[in-house]
């Protein structure tokens, strides 16, 4: 990987509140579908792994869903 001085000296960009703000949002907005999971499996009769499980799928697609959502957003505006 080859460094150029101008791109060596460029610090890295934090992020912009907005982002941060969003990333919070879609953490709990997953959190609160793997809650919900979870207490459906628990209802369900399931024990502690399969509500465990269920919860962790549901997080990971909800916060999988929601930046997926944004990229493609954030693709849309660029075209048009």
């Amino acid at each position: 990987m080859t460094v150029t001085p101008d791109s060596a000296n460029v610090p890295p960009s934090s992020p912009s509140p907005d982002w941060v703000l969003w990333l919070l949002i879609m953490g709990l907005f997953s959190l609160v579908v793997a809650l919900f999971a979870g207490l459906l499996e628990s209802l369900a009769g399931g024990g502690l792994q399969e509500v465990v499980r269920s919860g962790g799928t549901g997080f990971i697609t909800a916060a999988g869903l929601c930046l997926g959502t944004v990229s493609a957003v954030q693709q849309l505006r660029k075209r048009g």
